[in-house]
């Protein structure tokens, strides 16, 4: 967008390689955003897999952590806002 309004509001945070806001006017980096989906499908699958296989509590939280992650991630890329 050239007048400089986002619909997040003003760029907070670094500038990376992919032009803002070129896909859609409500994501920043769109690409940057969406290759998170892969990363939480398979630490959802990761959960489910240790939840019915009854692996110790540590794999389950290890996969709930990488889901925080990717989510954190997809909304930093999407918003360019510091949390």
């Amino acid at each position: 967008m050239e007048d400089g309004i986002f619909f997040w509001g003003p760029v907070t945070s670094k500038e990376w390689c992919e032009p803002n806001y070129v896909q859609s006017s409500y994501i920043a980096e769109f690409f940057n955003t969406i290759s998170n989906i892969p990363c939480i499908l398979l630490a959802l699958i990761g959960l489910v897999n240790a939840l019915r296989q009854r692996f110790e509590k540590r794999f389950s939280v290890l996969h709930m952590s990488n889901i925080i992650l990717a989510l954190g991630s997809m909304t930093y890329h999407a918003t360019l806002r510091q949390m």
